[in-house]
């Protein structure tokens, strides 16, 4: 593709310049074209008739396991292998029309070879198609056409791993415009294709803003250009968008039963000549792509012109509209023309858009305005955004200088993105050249040129391996088949930009490779360094190979010296000197060199490898081997590291480190388990009603087969070194990975479990799935009990089954079992003990993840509450859903008749047992209070709640306590108090309206009457009225009166004092005056003043003779206000008028004086005891001055005075005597 101003070496001469010797190669698979490490292709496939010699190169041999070569994935389709092998059906238009394309989102491919095309899935060998051509007519030899693969899917989740309900095939001849359609090639490809041959009458009117040179409206040689169909919902019909050189759209409507084309009116915008560099038939729709996955019934396409991007959108509905979004013109974007100003002329090639259809990638070609004897090739980058494009980035010169193509060739060439390394493209050339284009840290573009084998044929496209990240890229050849790059490759074989010749130095590179593997030793010990590298080439691959420190990789081959020192001697050799000077124990976690050296140990690939075509027999015995050696060396590891003395430091200060060695002996261990599970499964099994029935010996099918496969696939997508790995082998091998197994499940649950098969078979396969769950974590939590004496401190660190990947896969399988579990009810009630058992073991594995991955976040001081209020959710349902289904076995199993409840209670017992145990363990309290209940177990009970009472907080007595309340039992929660005193008058410090009751029952007499006594005046646990409050306080009273003590009767007259305030209150409230809220003393005593009442105005002085001195020395005002309105109420001047009108007698003047309240005031705060507060703190003088202020004082004041010392000193404890005399003074005042 990309070469300097020279002619191009023919693709047929290369092969007369190799000096080597030819190796001649049967097929299936191409083992010539694999280095000698990489294992054959997987996928079984019959032997064929030999095929035209492939010469490898030395510099492909070796090396392709650790990520040096490239990687193969899938063979050729078998017919198409057999045509090529067939020196006498390969005729010269055969050759001449060999095209093929990939579809990376799919992971389809296809080849049309003569008049037979060939699809098939290069993830999925066994979906695979010959689709024979229909005549049509007189077609040229030289005539080629466009491709399309639709797959249709009822499940978008189930994308990468489910078989397509169908896959549409649309072709278009890029001469004749005729189309071709298969509505399902994989089943129905036999059968006729629905065809449609152009008619020259179905042209279609161009519109134009200003007249095109030399042209008129469509030209009738245009040829078409570029071809993409879509989906639209309904199985076996897609819409296709056909472009033309000469700007003319189709759309084509597609269906089994015709193809209906309609052509799209286009508005076209011509550049003036010689005002525009890009140059181009002026109306040219050079490429479709589609923007964006379907909405709804829409989708939106993106059109390449000659002097931008256009956006349209078409209706996938029948006969649906298309119509243009907007148009994008880089001539008229100053920013974007800054990177063509040293161009003189530049031809739009190709355009690519990411998967969200914000980013844009453009392949340029361009003169430089100095010089038309080469050309330049440059990426340039747009995004998409609140409507409208701009310029991201600054572009990529791929290549300065390069040699003048005709415009036919550069129109052929092809851009493909996504790939790995990250921000990497591939650019395809018509002579079947392939080139990464990849951008490093600096800024510098370098080049890889992808080649295999001469012979291997052309490159005829490129495509990406669908993973969670940017996957490898993949390579489609003539002859070879699919083969993948790694990203490793990519960067070890770079060639800059400005040496123009990517043929460049690759044996010497490799030699260097070579030179420098053969440092780190040989045998097992190398073994350890390309495991590792395996290990190194996952999800971060750029900061594997480029910033590990080059001190780690030396420590590291230490380790694997002095291991194998170890294994061959017995001796250490003072390895733990030697490996503190390396700068072994730096770093933690796994990232330190021993926990890194484990993992290479326990993820080694065997050397031999039973493939896809053996027996399974020959998987299972292979499996079991490797691991049981993997296992034995990894012991011996261990042994190495205590002989060593880096066991005690790395106990000591690399914890994490020393967990992460011992956790891969854990999974060692479980990965050993679940491979005997599964070969257990697949022996021959005796007739079960329930489970499992349908299984024969020997068979590899199943929920954990597909399972496995899964994982082994994802493996694999991950890291495209194990593209040429069988699943299986890279499930088995990728033991430290074995958490991939739990995400696998979340994930593709809907998968592994289909909603459309029977309960029956959806339930066999999520308890296999359950038990295969269980047996891990069986295995795992036992190694570890076994070896606890290896395990460092614990503090701080999660176990790998604690973590959130394994609880949501055990979550997933839970949820599922209980849904299945409701259907089974009604469908397969034989199969509900099964589940419910399975639901059980769950749980246990479940809550204990969650209680350990809590207990690690309390250690660190991390915050846990989120998580433990999910721990509590989910245990409260299973727990809950568990003891119901025991209390419903219990009570079906019992019967009818006399003993039916003894035998109720008996086997509720027994299935309640294990339960209480497990919530026990999980302080699930609301299960095991309710399990007490049903089983009515109170000595159960009481155990319970006493065996929680160590804890500071949650305990479960206080649960019950709590449960108590909320159902008003509160004559049972009193009786706990008999057992539990403290426990009991700790929680109803919460509750007073009940603590009193608690503490009169420990005959803490006084603390009763503190807690009466403020309930009376509470507000927040409020008794229903004011004469409950004061009810309230006579218990108080009562109960300081019981407990007896110092200052029991400064208490006993408080609360006499606020028993007649709440008096006052009730009588404010029987007159509407007031609420039953209580309020304070000044409050009352202003409404008692404001509402002019005579009753609640003596009332006030209620509240002033209780309230106490201190009160009504603050209130002084307040008090003067109050004996001005007792003065109020009564009418003085009239009074004093009708005595001397009518001549009252003395006995009819006192009556009158006692009948008024300033009278009953006065003997109210005075004379009924001189020993009061109130008189000790209020003056007689005093009041006498405040009722000398009345505006009736001058003419009533006599008659006021006599009234307030009547009252005083009649109400006082004078002898009857002395009283009867004083009262003969007042009457001759008056």
């Amino acid at each position: 593709m990309f070469t300097p101003g020279r002619a191009r070496k023919p693709v047929a001469r290369v092969r007369d310049s190799y000096d080597g010797p030819e190796v001649h190669t049967p097929a299936p698979p191409p083992a010539s074209l694999m280095p000698p490490s990489v294992a054959p292709s997987p996928w079984p496939s019959a032997s064929v008739p030999p095929r035209a010699n492939v010469v490898v190169r030395n510099s492909d041999k070796g090396g392709g396991a650790d990520g040096n070569q490239p990687v193969f994935v899938c063979d050729l389709p078998q017919q198409l292998r057999s045509a090529q092998g067939d020196a006498t059906l390969a005729t010269q238009s055969d050759v001449a029309g060999l095209q093929g394309g990939m579809d990376g989102k799919s992971g389809l491919s296809w080849v049309l070879r003569g008049s037979q095309l060939y699809v098939w899935n290069h993830l999925r060998s066994s979906q695979s198609c010959v689709l024979n051509m229909p005549q049509l007519g007189v077609l040229s030899a030289e005539d080629t056409w466009l491709v399309s693969l639709v797959p249709h899917r009822s499940d978008e989740d189930l994308e990468a791993f489910k078989a397509f309900d169908a896959v549409s095939v649309v072709m278009c001849s890029s001469k004749s415009l005729s189309l071709v359609y298969w509505p399902d090639a994989f089943r129905n490809g036999d059968k006729s294709a629905v065809t449609s041959i152009h008619s020259e009458d179905t042209g279609m009117t161009l519109r134009s803003s200003r007249k095109v040179s030399g042209r008129s409206g469509a030209s009738s040689t245009s040829t078409a250009t570029s071809i993409q169909a879509s989906a639209t919902g309904r199985l076996g019909t897609c819409v296709a968008i056909i472009s033309r050189s000469d700007g003319e759209l189709l759309r084509c409507e597609c269906s089994a039963e015709s193809i209906l084309r309609k052509n799209i009116a286009r508005e076209i915008t011509v550049a003036d000549e010689g005002h525009s560099i890009f140059v181009a038939d002026n109306n040219s729709v050079r490429r479709v792509v589609w923007r964006s996955p379907p909405d709804g019934t829409s989708r939106e396409f993106l059109l390449l012109t000659a002097q931008g991007i256009e956006c349209w959108e078409v209706e996938l509905t029948a006969r649906g509209d298309v119509s243009k979004s907007w148009t994008y013109e880089i001539s008229s974007d100053k920013d974007a023309m800054l990177d063509f100003s040293g161009q003189k002329k530049a031809w739009l090639l190709d355009v690519q858009v990411d998967d969200k259809g914000e980013e844009l990638t453009l392949l340029v070609a361009s003169f430089s305005k100095d010089s038309s004897t080469y050309m330049q090739y440059a990426v340039h980058y747009f995004s998409y955004g609140g409507g409208e494009i701009k310029r991201k980035a600054p572009p990529q010169v791929i290549l300065p200088k390069a040699q003048v193509e005709e415009e036919a060739f550069l129109y052929s060439m092809r851009l493909r993105i996504g790939g790995q390394p990250a921000g990497s493209v591939v650019i395809l050339a018509p002579d079947g050249t392939a080139t990464v284009a990849y951008v490093d840290k600096s800024g510098n573009v370098q080049l890889y040129n992808f080649e295999i084998a001469c012979g291997a044929g052309k490159v005829l496209d490129a495509s990406v391996v669908p993973a969670e990240d940017a996957g490898a890229w993949l390579a489609l050849t003539e002859k070879a088949g699919v083969w993948a790059i790694p990203a490793k490759l990519v960067l070890a074989r770079r060639l800059e930009a400005s040496e123009r010749n990517p043929s460049h130095s690759r044996t010497g590179d490799h030699e260097m490779i070579m030179e420098d593997r053969s440092h780190h030793g040989s045998g097992e010990a190398l073994a350890l360094q390309r495991s590792s590298s395996e290990a190194a080439v996952g999800s971060n691959l750029d900061h594997a190979i480029v910033s590990r420190p080059s001190q780690d990789e030396e420590a590291e081959a230490i380790v694997g010296r002095l291991f194998q020192q170890f294994l061959s001697s017995g001796q250490v050799n003072e390895a733990f000197e030697k490996l503190q000077r390396a700068g072994a124990f730096e770093r933690d976690g796994e990232k330190n060199v021993f926990a890194r050296t484990s993992r290479a140990l326990v993820d080694t690939f065997a050397k031999h490898w039973a493939s896809g075509g053996g027996s399974g027999s020959a998987i299972i015995a292979t499996v079991s081997s490797q691991l049981a050696d993997k296992q034995r060396r990894h012991l011996q590891y261990l042994n190495f590291l205590a002989a060593s003395k880096c066991h005690d430091e790395l106990q000591n200060n690399q914890r994490a480190a020393l967990n992460e060695i011992l956790e891969h002996g854990e999974k060692l261990a479980s990965m050993v388990a679940l491979r005997e599970l599964n070969n257990t499964r697949a022996q021959p099994k005796s007739t079960s009603p329930t489970m499992f029935s349908q299984y024969n010996a020997g068979d590899l099918s199943g929920a954990i087969w597909d399972m496995i496969q899964l994982v082994g696939d994802k493996a694999r997508r991950n890291n495209v070194v194990l593209m040429d790995r069988d699943k299986v082998e890279v499930f088995y091998t990728r033991v430290s990975e074995l958490e991939e197994l739990f995400i696998c499940i979340q994930q593709h649950a809907a998968f592994l479990v289909q909603r459309d098969q029977s309960v029956r078979v959806q339930i066999e396969r999520v308890c296999e799935l359950a038990k295969a769950c269980s047996t891990i974590l069986q295995v795992a939590i036992a190694y570890r009990d076994a070896q606890q004496a290896w395990y460092p401190s614990p503090e701080g660190i999660t176990p790998w089954y604690c973590k959130q990947n394994v609880r949501s896969g055990l979550w997933k399988i839970a949820t599922m079992l209980l849904e299945l579990k409701v259907e089974g009810d009604m469908s397969e009630p034989t199969l509900t003990a099964v589940v419910m058992r399975q639901v059980e073991e769950m749980t246990d594995f479940l809550l204990e993840g969650y209680a350990g991955a809590i207990t690690a976040k309390v250690e660190r001081e991390e915050e846990y509450r989120g998580l433990q209020m999910e721990y509590w959710t989910r245990r409260d349902r299973l727990l809950t859903t568990l003891q119901q289904h025991a209390f419903q076995v219990a009570a079906q199993k019992a019967g009818r008749g006399e003993n039916a409840e003894q035998q109720r209670l008996s086997i509720l017992q027994k299935l309640y047992t294990p339960l209480i145990a497990l919530a026990r363990r999980h302080a699930a309290f609301p299960s095991l209070l309710q399990m007490c209940i049903d089983l009515d177990d109170h000595k159960r009970l009481r155990t319970l709640m006493k065996e929680s009472m160590g804890l500071k907080e949650g305990r479960f007595s206080r649960f019950v306590f709590d449960q108590c309340y909320q159902q008003g039992q509160y004559a049972r929660l009193l009786r706990f108090g008999e057992e539990f005193g403290e426990e009991v008058a700790a929680y109803l410090e919460q509750h007073p309206l009940l603590l009193w009751l608690h503490q009169l029952f420990l005959r803490r007499f006084t603390r009763a009457a503190d807690t009466l006594h403020t309930l009376a005046f509470s507000q927040k646990s409020a008794p229903p009225n004011i004469s409950h409050r004061r009810r309230l306080l006579h218990l108080a009273k009562l109960s300081a009166l019981a407990g007896g003590g110092v200052g029991v009767e400064e208490e006993v007259h408080r609360l006499e004092a606020d028993v007649d305030i709440l008096g006052v209150q009730e009588v404010a409230t029987k007159l509407g005056v007031l609420g039953e809220d209580v309020v304070a003393p000044i409050q009352l005593v202003e409404a008692c003043l404001n509402s002019g009442s005579r009753e609640l105005t003596l009332c006030a002085f209620q509240v002033f003779t209780s309230a106490g001195a201190k009160f009504c020395t603050g209130n002084r005002s307040l008090l003067e206000q109050a004996w001005l309105r007792a003065v109020d109420q009564d009418d003085w001047l009239g009074m004093k008028k009708m005595a001397e009108e009518e001549g009252w007698s003395d006995e009819h003047i006192m009556q009158v004086l006692q009948d008024s309240l300033l009278y009953q005031a006065s003997r109210h705060c005075f004379g009924e005891s001189h020993a009061s507060s109130f008189a000790k703190d209020v003056s007689p003088e005093s009041v006498e001055n405040v009722i000398a202020k009345h505006p009736s004082y001058p003419e009533a004041g006599q008659a006021m005075l006599t009234a307030f010392r009547y009252g005083f000193y009649m109400g006082s404890d004078l002898p009857e005597d002395e009283d009867e005399q004083l009262g003969g003074e007042l009457m001759v005042e008056m």
